[in-house]
């Protein structure tokens, strides 16, 4: 059995594999250019969703004849299925590896929207004190209602943290029940929470159906005043009405680490905003995942070879179904 490796950036992930799974034939391929060549009999193809391209894809599903399965060594798969993926087989992610660094992020913007760190930076240079200027604007987390957006295994632990933090998580979500979380509502229910909110974190997956979920009726619901944290997808939120709350209301301030044009676009108003702390996607950059990816892939591996059903499955049908 043929599996390709595309990128092989994950080295030592690819040795493990060799290691612990000596019937699989491994093929690495590092330029998308060399896809279509090398996917003659090949069932199996890891890759990430960040290199996924309409090239990638057109190619993957036109010579990709073979293939059985696709595991992403990423949460995200969005540009894959607008890139195009092979009908008819099981897609599976790395969902839940980066979580607790994504959640961290998560609430390292919160908290540096609350204690004002953008101005405390701009002051450096300046050799300012401005103890007495932001003294009395400054925030803290105890006693806020959080408005948690998506119960994956980002916004579980960032409802621990929260919890530790001593804020109210008001969740919206399919799920019934989760630790850390005080009420768990309905998507239908997402306007009447903003309202009662003083923080909103994003942390759920993009599709058709949660695109710009949170648009210009979203923040027209908000509490005067309220933080939007978004750490999830950048085009979970319409850019033009968040631009326009920031400047207007209801919103004193967000944090962000993903836009809905990446790179943020140099003539975006958010560059600016100095109620916006901005970071560059690099959520879930810093954690270990190494053994974790191994983790990941090498489980499905032995599902695969053994015809049972693929655990982490977000798209397509699932093998033994």
């Amino acid at each position: 059995m043929k599996l390709m490796f595309f990128p092989t950036k994950y080295g030592r992930l690819i040795e493990r594999i060799e290691q612990a799974f000596p019937e699989v034939e491994i093929l690495r391929v590092d330029k998308p250019e060399d896809i279509a060549a090398n996917l003659k009999d090949v069932e199996v193809m890891v890759t990430s969703n960040r290199i996924y391209s309409s090239a990638v894809g057109r190619d993957i599903c036109t010579h990709g004849t073979a293939l059985r399965w696709m595991q992403f060594t990423t949460s995200g798969i969005d540009n894959a299925l607008k890139g195009g993926v092979p009908q008819g087989i099981p897609v599976t992610n790395g969902g839940g590896m980066h979580a607790h660094s994504v959640a961290a992020h998560g609430m390292t913007l919160l908290l540096a929207v609350m204690r004002r760190l953008n101005d405390c930076m701009a002051a450096r240079p300046q050799r300012r004190w401005i103890r007495d200027e932001i003294h009395t604007s400054l925030s803290t987390t105890r006693g806020k209602t959080l408005a948690l957006i998506g119960l994956g295994a980002i916004g579980r632990d960032i409802a621990r943290k929260a919890k530790a933090f001593d804020m109210k998580v008001i969740a919206i979500s399919r799920q019934a029940n989760a630790a850390n979380v005080d009420e768990i509502r309905p998507r239908e229910q997402l306007h009447a929470t903003l309202g009662e909110a003083d923080v909103v974190i994003v942390a759920t997956a993009h599709d058709a159906t949660t695109h710009h979920m949170i648009d210009a009726k979203a923040f027209a619901a908000m509490k005067p005043g309220a933080i939007l944290v978004n750490i999830a997808r950048g085009a979970l939120v319409d850019e033009r009405a968040l631009i326009d709350a920031l400047q207007t209301g209801p919103l004193a301030a967000a944090g962000i680490d993903v836009t809905e044009a990446e790179p943020l676009p140099a003539d975006s108003p958010l560059w600016d905003m100095k109620n916006v702390v901005l970071t560059p996607h690099i959520a879930g950059a810093g954690a270990d995942n190494n053994d974790a990816l191994f983790d990941v892939v090498s489980h499905n591996l032995k599902l695969f070879l053994a015809g049972k059903p693929f655990d982490r499955v977000v798209h397509g049908p699932n093998i033994g179904d």
